[in-house]
This record gives C-alpha cells, structure tokens and sequence, in this order.
C-alpha cells in the first residue's frame, strides 16, 4: 500500500495505523486534501455496533495526517537526541496489497541526553542536520527518515527499536564514507499512542457480549432501564443504606444526591443501561463523582473510573481518595481494592501525599519485594524467637570466633567461651539490636499487605494481631532484666532465661506461626504478574479512557460498571475503547457539553463531527440528565452571566458564595470588583508566534494588573491565586514573558499561572484575568466565538473576573461576546482603561514602542509584528524526489 491516497476505502484497513503513517510522504502529510474524497460526516444512526466503529476509520487517518503536519510545523523547536550507532536492519513484515509495502526493523543507539528521552509510542525524524525549519527535511544534502518507536528507551542501555518502511543503513554507509565526523539525530515528532490505542478498539474483534453496551447506547429507545422496577424502586437495603450514610456525611445537596441514587440503583439490575450526569461548572461534579465510586466500593462492584486526561483522572482519584481514607475503619486497610495506573511522570503522583498507596507502579515495587522478602523474613524471626541464645551464639561464632562448633560449646558449656563472646557484645545488646532489625522489616512487610493487598486476601485482624504483638514484645524486652551472671544458667534453659518472658514470647510465636500458615502469596516472580494480580482483584480501577485499553485480557473478573468523567471533552470513537470491555453491563457519563469538547486539529474532521463527544451524542438523542444545579465556585456576579447565558437560569449559586466573606476585594476601585469589562480601545491585534494572534497593549495592562496585585500581596500578606486566560498562543507566550518574574517565584501564597483557554478547563483560581486580543473595526473574533470556550473562559474565577478586551471589535462581532459586553455595560460593571491613569500610562508607552516598529525599514519590522510564519514549498531546487518518509 504505497500511496493510502491512491487506495480505496477497503484498502485503508488493510494495514495497521503505523503502516498508513510510516507510507505516507512528506507531501502525503502536509496535503490537507489526502482524504477530502474519502471522509464522511459521521451518521446519526447505524445498522450496527460494527457499522457504528467503521465510520470513524477514515477520519482517525485524517485526524492523525493534520496532528503530525501541525507537529512539523513546529519541527524547529522539537526535541532530539544524538544518535551514536545504527545496527543492520532486517525486513520485518510484507503487506500484499495492490501495492507492495515493507517494514524494517532498526535499533538505534543513543548518546546520553537530558533535551528528549524517547518513549514507546513517538513517532520520531531521523536526520542529519538540526532541522530549523520544515524545509530542513527531505532535501537532497539532508535525506531523512520517520520512524515509530514500538518500545521506549531501554533504562539499563540507551537502545531504542524502531520501525519504518525505509533502510536506513544505506545512506547511514555511504554519508559515513563521505564524511567520518557524521552526525545523526533523533528528532522528536509527535506520539502517536492514543491514536493507535483508538485504531485497535476500532479494529478489536468482539466476543459474546462486547458490544453488547455499545449497541444499546446507540438505541437509547431499547430496554434504557428507565422503567427498570429496580431502578426506580431503590428498594436494595444494603445500597440504599451505604448510599444514604456516604450523602450525609458528604452533605450532598438534592441534585447530587438524585445522581448518585439514580447511579447506585443499577446494581442489582441486569440490563445494559446508561446514565449521563449533566455537570456544569462549579457544581460540584468530582465529589459527586468520589462519593458515587466510594458507594459502588462498599458494594463490592467492579468499576472503572476514566477520564480523557492525567489531569481529569486524577483530581478524581485525590477527592476519592481522601474520602476513602477518611471513612476507613483501620487506616489505610482497604486501599488495595482501589488502584490508579498510568504515567508516574506525567501524573506527578508524588506531588499528592499518600495517593502513591493506590498507584500501580508504587504498588507493584512494594509487592514484589514483599513477596520475595515474606518467607524469609517470617521464618527468620521465628527461629530468632524460638531460640534467641543459639541465635547469639551463633552470630559470635560466624563473626569471631571458628576454633569451636556450636554443637562443641553446648557439650562443654565452657565458661570462658560465654565471657569471651559477652566481652565483645553482650546478650541483652544482640537481643534487643537483632529483634528490632527483624521486626522493622516483618512490620514493612505486614504494612505493605495491609495497605496494597486486596481484602478479599487479607485479613485485618490477623495483621494487627500480628502487629500488636510485636509492638508488646518489644516493649516487654526494653524493660526485660538480662541475667549477666552465666553460672545462674543451666545449659537446658539457656533460650529462657535471656530477655522476656517465656509466655510473652509463645505468644508471638503462636501468633507469627499462624500468620505463616494463613497468608499464602502468590509466586510471581515478575512486575507483568503482580500488574495483572492488581488490576484483576481491584474493585475501583482510575486510569486515562486510553489507558484502558490494558484491561482488555482481564477476563477473570469483569468490570460491571464504566463511569467516565468529563464525558464531553472526549471524542466518541476514544470512548469504543472502554466500551468494549468484556463483561460491562453499566455506562455512567459525567460531563457538560457546553464547555469545551476534544480537541481536533483536521478542519475536514471537525466539519464530519470527528470531535463530537458519546455524551453529545446522546444528549441529542434524547437521553435523560441528571443536571447538578448549584454551583459552588464563582461569586454572585460573576456567575449571573453564564448561568443566565448558556444554563437557561437553571443553576443556583449555593448558600456559601453569598456570604460576606466571598465578597473579596484585591485592588482599590469599581474597576477592580469582583466582576468587570475593563475596555482598552486602543488595542493593536498581531501575528505572533505560530501564525497565531497577540495584543501588546494588553499584555502591558495585565503586567500592570499584577504588578498592583503584587504590591497590595505584599502590603498585606493576604494569601491569592491568579489565572491568567487567553484564547491564543501567541497572546499566552507573550504574557508569560512579560510577567516570568512572578511566574518563577514559588511563592505559594502568591501564585501567577497563564495559560489557554483549552489548558484551563477543570481550574479555577481566586482572580481570573482574560485577555480577549482581538482589536479591528470590522468585528472579526475568529474561533473567539466559540460558545464553549466563552464558558470556560468566564468561570473559572472564584472572587474576582476580569475581562479584557475592546468593546467595540467585540459587540459588532454580533457573537456571544457582543452579549458579554451589553450585559456588563447593563450591570454598571463597564470600565475604559484609559481612564486608569497607571493603566493609560501603560498603554501609551506600548503604543509608542509599536509607533517605532511601525516606522522602522529594517528587516526586523516583520519579525516584530510578528509576520505569518512561511509555509513549507514543495517546488524547492534543494528538495528531493518525492519519496516515503
């Protein structure tokens, strides 16, 4: 399948995705038009499950070509590595299409790098020069060559494997011949792994009921469970209590509450049904969400938990996480059905105390060493106790003293012997010093159980038998008297009549012998088993939509219930991969489909619907939701417009941010209330980074904004937390660079992020700062429009919001921020910067400064303002032949 563009449909999915990628040319993946003919909108309806999964082939190829052309963009500022050898490539694989297509095997060495470490999944450039543009690629002094990595860095070498459909060893001979002092490097691309993840869950062949879910979603009409008896009635005692103690405890409020019952209720209940949970900002969703997992743990059903980001998943697992712990009846005893996996490094599960007790990778190096160490350890201070005088004895004679056996000493009972070994360490001191080396390492080990074993193999009363035992023992031998004199010593009571009592010690060794005999571990010798062992005995699994994919061969013990937060933000066909789950008779979707969906970067794809949510989908199709409608985050007015504009009214601001205390004030002046439209007329919008848009004048205010913020924080040493949102990249480089110094500072009680509108989804902040950047006489936003992201823009602010912008660009835009403008013009909350005398100063030197540029003939003007970034030709003299990466 050499060209994908010159195959049929039928022929796209004959190859695995890699395939596609690796037979595409560079031409191929800049080509905006490759699939135009061959992608269609996705349909309303299907004739099957099988139907439904094809549909999303073709644009998953689309999606992938405009995901890597975007990465080559940006191939300047990429992350590489040097490359120190080649090995010899071998032919891996033959596709016998129309067209023939070879794969090559390739194994890579690398030298040492902290710039980029390559992970399993990249899709990576191997060239010849440090590319500084897309013009660097495929030239006739460059060839080039793109590679897939099935396998990360090997941490004991550093060897990676690729594949690609090109041998590079060719070319890496004949430069080597031209030049000995050749270099290579590893260019870092993109990573394609939730793509294939997608393709294999498109791709998976089902068995029994796989689909069984995924069909009646897609008939919300047949057997939905609305009318289920079960479902209605709540008649199950056992989940109807443990439900309405966790609500009381929690103190949920009514539409929580409807949701969490309505959930619990399935159960007992055998049809495939789904929920979908309506969460608006503010409202309370993940704790909703933690006390719903809480309630399905103490039932005892299998769930998982996803969500489409580290971030998203683990804000579940934290709040989860504390409630559990909180409720337990014996500390952390419990925390073994509950297990969160994924990247360690992406997740920085460090930087959340205790949430490493749930997380695979700590759990699985703790187990390991406890099923290596569990024996030994048991049987070593068993004997110890047993006998601890032979165990003295014992010791002296390895380490001082071979001129006499044990077996010798007891036979002759010499006196001098014993004097000679209490000369170098006494008895009371071996005792004492060995029994604490043995019982801190049996107490690790029992700990360690306790926290990451399932209950279902452990027994909490064993264990703190076992630990209150050894905790007496040891303060019965700090108190014990030690007979010093030997000759009080008859050589038949020599193990009594060192250290405790002889009744205190048979008591520990009863206890530890039947420990022996009750905990039998299992024998796994590798980190693949004890993985497997985790996640197949857990009741709550967390981990990334994704990452599920890895429970695919956990058929042991289904998974009964699926709950997906932030169901909105995630694209239908992602969300086949948890669908599929053998087993899974439950779907419950927490989400809001007016904030912001997936992200998908093909404009032929987000006009087929590529980014449209499962949860969309079945709002349109008419599925009940559960809405929560209190929010509990922003301050009255800042909450009017949203929850009147895009939520109908039908959110209620909860009794909390009414009160005075929410009522904070950070600067002096109407301007600065807790919700205004500060007005800067004079804006100029530019090109910036990326043939994205700025604004230099409001930059200039924000670094005003903050440096006031900054002073009043130091004046008064009020704790605040400060978001800074723009909806273009260029906008956020620029205010990053403007205002690094508090960015850098790890003050924690003064805290400045900026980021995207995309990147602030889920946050919220004390004081909200928004920069709008667009500033024309004809009105043009541009994606500005966008509804959804308008919403999460304006309600991620606790106390204060601050919009940015020039009023009249935005009211003759005739979009939603026309609306913005009016209401706040209507609430009195409309002010001009200009008549800010620090604020006016700010802006008329910027202005001044652009006056310059403006003027300037050097070169340097259109660098300045930022000029569109050139495209990459085709028609160069430099460039090579058209040829497969």
């Amino acid at each position: 399948m050499e060209k994908t563009r010159n195959g049929s449909e039928e022929n796209l999915k004959l190859g695995s995705l890699i395939d596609i990628v690796l037979s595409w040319t560079l031409e191929d993946a800049l080509n905006e038009n490759l699939y135009k003919d061959k992608v269609h909108k996705i349909p309303e309806t299907f004739k099957s499950a099988t139907d439904y999964k094809n549909s999303f082939i073709p644009l998953l190829f689309e999606e992938t070509r405009a995901d890597l052309s975007s990465s080559l963009s940006g191939v300047s500022q990429a992350a590489l590595c040097e490359i120190k050898n080649v090995e010899h490539s071998k032919q891996l694989k033959l596709r016998k299409a129309q067209n023939q297509f070879i794969q090559f095997h390739h194994t890579i060495w690398l030298k040492s790098t902290t710039d980029y470490e390559p992970a399993s999944g990249d899709l990576i450039a191997i060239t010849y020069i440090r590319p500084k543009s897309l013009n660097d690629l495929n030239t006739l002094n460059s060839p080039y060559h793109i590679a897939y990595l099935n396998g990360g860095k090997n941490r004991f070498s550093d060897r990676i494997t690729v594949l690609s459909s090109k041998c590079m060893k060719m070319d890496v001979d004949t430069l080597s011949r031209k030049n000995n002092t050749q270099k290579m490097y590893v260019v870092y691309i993109m990573n394609m792994t939730t793509n294939v993840r997608i393709w294999k869950a498109l791709h998976s062949k089902s068995k029994g009921d796989h689909l069984n879910i995924i069909e009646k979603v897609l008939q919300p009409n047949l057997n939905s469970g609305e009318n289920c008896k079960i479902c209605m009635s709540g008649s199950n005692s056992q989940a109807s209590f443990i439900t309405k103690d966790i609500i009381r405890s929690q103190n949920l409020n009514e539409s929580q509450q409807d949701a969490v019952t309505s959930c619990v209720r399935m159960v007992d209940c055998s049809h495939a049904n789904t929920k979908l949970i309506w969460g608006p900002p503010g409202t309370g969703k993940t704790k909703t969400v933690a006390c719903l997992l809480f309630s399905l743990l103490k039932l005892k059903s299998r769930t998982l938990t996803c969500a489409p980001t580290n971030t998203a998943i683990l804000q579940v697992a934290i709040r989860l996480h504390s409630l559990v712990t909180d409720s337990l009846d014996h500390d952390t005893y419990g925390l073994g059905d509950i297990v969160l996996f994924g990247n360690g490094k992406r997740m920085k599960v460090d930087s959340y105390p205790g949430l490493e007790d749930i997380f695979l990778d700590y759990r699985v190096k703790n187990l390991m060493q406890c099923y290596a160490e569990w024996n030994h350890s048991l049987v070593a201070i068993i004997e110890f106790l047993s006998d601890p005088s032979k165990q003295y004895f014992l010791e002296m004679y390895d380490k001082y003293d071979d001129s006499l056996t044990f077996e010798g000493y007891v036979k002759r009972a010499r006196k001098d012997i014993i004097e000679l070994y209490q000369s170098i360490m006494t008895m009371e001191q071996f005792v004492k010093q060995r029994y604490l080396e043995l019982r801190e390492k049996l107490k690790f080990l029992l700990l360690t159980l306790y926290i990451h074993m399932p209950k279902s193999f452990i027994s909490v009363n064993n264990i703190l038998q076992a630990l209150d035992s050894l905790k007496s023992l040891e303060i019965s031998l700090s108190q014990a008297k030690f007979k010093q004199a030997v000759d009080d010593c008859e050589e038949e009571s020599i193990p009594a009549c060192f250290g405790p009592s002889s009744l205190e010690r048979k008591d520990c060794l009863h206890i530890l012998s039947f420990l022996s005999k009750s905990i039998s571990l299992p024998d796994f010798k590798v980190r693949h088993q004890v993985e497997k062992f985790c996640l197949s005995n857990a009741s709550l699994i967390l981990c990334t939509v994704s990452s599920s994919i890895k429970l695919y061969s956990e058929e042991k013990s289904p998974v009964k219930f699926l709950v997906i937060d932030e169901a909105a933000m995630l694209k239908e066909c992602e969300s086949t991969i948890p669908l599929q789950l053998p087993g899974l008779c439950h779907c419950i979707l927490i989400g809001d489909e007016r904030q912001l969906p997936a992200l998908v970067k093909s404009k032929i794809a987000d006009e087929c619907e590529f980014g449209r949510s499962m949860f969309e989908r079945l709002v349109t199709s008419g599925y009940k939701r559960h809405m929560l409608n209190v929010q509990y985050r922003m301050h009255p007015s800042i909450s009017l417009f949203p929850c009147k504009e895009f939520y109908d009214g039908k959110i209620s601001d909860a009794v909390i941010v009414g009160k005075e205390k929410y009522n904070k004030h950070f600067l002096e002046g109407k301007m600065y209330a807790s919700y205004s439209f500060i007005n800067i007329a004079k804006g100029k919008e530019q090109f910036g980074r990326e043939n994205s848009l700025k604004n230099m004048v409001e930059v200039a205010v924000i670094s005003k904004i903050l440096e006031s913020l900054k002073h009043e924080f130091m004046r008064t040493k009020k704790k605040v937390s400060i978001g800074i949102i723009s909806p273009y990249n260029a906008q956020v480089f620029e205010i990053q660079e403007k205002v690094k110094q508090y960015i850098a500072v790890s003050d924690t009680d003064f805290s400045v992020s900026v980021r995207s509108v995309d990147g602030f989804q889920g946050g919220e902040e004390d004081i909200i700062i928004i920069s709008t950047v667009r500033s024309n006489e004809s009105g043009k936003v541009g994606f500005l429009s966008n509804r959804q992201r308008v919403n999460v823009a304006i309600t991620r602010a606790r106390y204060c919001l601050w919009i940015l912008g020039n009023a009249a660009t935005l009211i003759n835009s005739d979009s939603v921020w026309r609306n913005v403008v009016l209401d706040a013009k209507r609430r009195d909350c409309f002010h001009n910067a200009a008549e800010n005398k620090k604020l006016a100063r700010a802006i008329n030197d910027v202005l001044f400064e652009i006056k310059l540029l403006d003027g300037s003939e050097s070169p340097f003007k259109k660098l300045s303002l930022g000029g569109k970034s050139e495209k990459p030709t085709t028609s160069s003299s430099s460039r090579a032949p058209k040829q497969r990466w």
